[in-house]
């Protein structure tokens, strides 16, 4: 279904006051609240709806209609009819409390239904030899080359379809392994680096090979998420058959691994948060501070726990 576009000023105004990425997630929020708020014949527009929760919210108690929890129940409703996963519903319904919460209006979630925050589908339990299996019988090159780079490096898939040839030309020409990413996550904005070793620097090779002539700026790799994500549909069909919910085999799953690992052979936890880009609290920050060398160092000694065997 496609979120109705968000052209009214205190729509724009919310959106304007975050980064690219959160006003994207928020957008589709509100544009599908739009279109359930329309199609039930409620309102027209954001306005309509806030202004109807704030006049509820000034009536005395006995005179409230309570409409915001009788709009979201209902919107909740509206979304599980039409199939949206509890994750999605609850970021949908998250959104319009932010919305509310940006105009100074509290809408609390209690007694609206909400679905469980638990996933429908858990990411599959690979082991190293299995994930070997599985990222080796890829035969596409390049996506072959983005699940092995996913896997060592811990990134996440937007992080691993955003390297450039810039970030790695050096230390690949050079043959440095393991092989420094160093940028920030998108996510977070956070400064980290991170590495792959060789296993998937191997399969880079073969990706890249014949292309050592790109500008810094080209990526190294031309899927999109959406084509990624769709073909590792496919694979984990393969693998499974069937699975209800998210597919348990999805890039996100070799990020997980990374994680597991790494925890199973002891690895200090904050050099595994560093790796994967997550924000370190301040006070731990002082304890992480390598230069590039010395966090290859590091990674070295336990890249074996990440190398699966080659087939």
């Amino acid at each position: 279904m496609k979120p109705v576009p968000i052209t009214s000023g205190e729509g724009k105004e919310f959106l304007d006051a975050f980064k690219p990425s959160t006003r994207k997630v928020y957008a589709s929020g509100l544009g599908i609240f739009l279109h359930f708020y329309r199609e039930t014949g409620k309102g027209k527009t954001l306005e309509g709806f806030l202004n109807a929760v704030d006049e509820d919210m000034q009536r005395p108690r006995r005179e409230r209609e309570r409409v915001a929890r009788n709009v979201l129940k209902e919107f909740i409703c509206w979304l599980k009819d039409r199939k949206y996963t509890p994750k999605t519903i609850r970021t949908y319904i998250s959104t319009i409390q932010s919305l509310a919460k940006y105009y100074d209006i509290s809408i609390s979630t209690r007694h609206v239904n909400l679905p469980s925050s638990q996933p429908v589908s858990k990411k599959y339990p690979w082991t190293l030899e299995e994930l070997g299996e599985f990222i080796s019988g890829i035969t596409d090159l390049e996506l072959r080359s983005i699940a092995a780079t996913a896997f060592q490096s811990g990134l996440g898939l937007a992080d691993v379809l955003s390297i450039t040839w810039g970030d790695i030309k050096r230390e690949y020409l050079g043959g440095v392994v393991p092989l420094c990413l160093d940028f920030e996550r998108k996510k977070t904005d956070v400064p980290f680096m991170t590495f792959i070793g060789s296993f998937g620097f191997s399969y880079l090779k073969e990706h890249l090979a014949g292309r050592e002539r790109m500008k810094d700026a080209d990526p190294i790799y031309n899927m999109s998420e959406v084509v990624v994500e769709l073909r590792f549909r496919g694979l984990a069909k393969k693998k499974l058959g069937s699975w209800k919910g998210y597919n348990p085999c999805r890039p996100h799953s070799l990020r997980s691994a990374f994680r597991t690992f790494l925890s199973d052979e002891r690895v200090n936890p904050e050099y595994i948060e560093f790796w994967m880009g997550h924000r370190a609290p301040e006070q731990k920050r002082v304890y992480i501070s390598k230069s590039r060398e010395g966090w290859r160092k590091t990674y070295a000694q336990y890249e074996h726990v990440l190398t699966p065997v080659k087939k």
